[in-house]
């Protein structure tokens, strides 16, 4: 993301430098979810032996300079001239930028294999990937994977999300992945395609490709646990989505966390307050209309349905202070 993990004295990202010169603590920093996916897919994709984020960018390269005006690759030209340029301005989260590349490169693979292999002298790297056995594969693969990642992405990148939502989406990909690695998922193009090749009797290049798939999964986990792991710090504010009916327990959670950070609760004006949240919440929850609203919208519902401020003053600290927080940041950290 934009530093490491790590927030000590000794870290080096922005909000370590800010902790330490303004002596406060009780900052908080927010990793941006959407970066998060961008670098689980990129970190995954390294365990393939087909680098598909330099073919893709070698093949708009090549477009772009040359501009090939064949009449089998006009309309990929026309492609490349808008995505190469979306990928130069969307640098920072590239991998996402580069499905509609994976889509398209699909749809032309074989106008673009017999272009490249018809060529006397293609770059080496292209060359070699329309030669590779098991190129298209892990292609088609990708495709498979990134299309539930991009998403997921158009999820968390609505506008009003709080981080209840970006965590549930969060945990939504997590289970993908646990549920792919499980079985080993393969898309039925992949399954078919890797078929043939074993009735051609490449049953070593076909056990090293559902390896690699393997890894890929048990990589993108690996990097997506571990990342998941900081925004913990949020998880006692998961009851706000008030999707269920909210324990007082859950609610106490937020009340102990808060006091850390310097925001007093008045426990006992906040327990009358919950009961009547409570009700609202039981009353609203055969409503349809009620379950799609995103959480802060619930939440202003909620409040609108109270008359008077004094009763709900310490709910409304709570929803003050947890909304505040962004759901997804910018080229730097944000904070609370």
């Amino acid at each position: 993301m934009f530093g490491e993990l790590r927030q000590d004295e000794e870290a080096r990202t922005v909000l370590a430098k800010l902790k330490k010169s303004l002596q406060r603590e009780t900052l908080i920093g927010v990793y941006c979810p959407a970066h998060i996916l961008h670098n689980c897919i990129h970190h995954g994709a390294d365990a393939l032996e087909v680098d598909v984020e330099n073919i893709i960018l070698k093949i708009y390269q090549y477009f772009h300079i040359y501009a090939v005006r064949t009449e089998p690759l006009h309309e990929y030209c026309e492609f490349v001239e808008v995505e190469y340029k979306r990928l130069l301005s969307h640098s920072r989260t590239r991998w996402l930028s580069l499905f509609p590349g994976i889509t398209k490169l699909l749809q032309m693979h074989s106008a673009l294999k017999s272009f490249f292999l018809g060529q006397s002298n293609p770059p080496a790297v292209l060359k070699s990937f329309f030669e590779h056995e098991f190129g298209e594969l892990y292609l088609w693969h990708m495709h498979s994977l990134m299309n539930a990642f991009h998403l997921h992405i158009e999820e968390m990148e609505r506008e009003n999300n709080s981080l209840v939502e970006v965590m549930k989406t969060l945990d939504s990909v997590h289970t993908i992945l646990l549920d792919r690695r499980a079985q080993n998922f393969m898309s039925l193009t992949v399954k078919g395609m890797l078929a043939d090749k074993r009735k051609e009797g490449l049953e070593a290049g076909c056990d090293a490709f559902s390896d690699a798939v393997r890894r890929l999964y048990s990589n993108c986990i690996d990097y997506l646990e571990m990342w998941m792991a900081s925004l913990q710090e949020f998880s006692c504010f998961a009851w706000m989505a008030l999707s269920d009916t909210p324990s007082w327990s859950d609610v106490e959670t937020c009340v102990t966390y808060l006091r850390v950070k310097g925001l007093e609760i008045d426990s006992m004006k906040c327990f009358i307050q919950f009961n009547n949240l409570k009700q609202f919440v039981e009353a609203s929850s055969n409503e349809e209309e009620f379950q799609h609203l995103l959480s802060h919208e619930k939440w202003t519902k909620y409040f609108l349905n109270v008359k008077a401020v004094e009763c709900y003053s310490e709910l409304l600290k709570i929803a003050q202070f947890f909304f505040a927080v962004p759901s997804r940041s910018l080229n730097t950290e944000r904070f609370s």
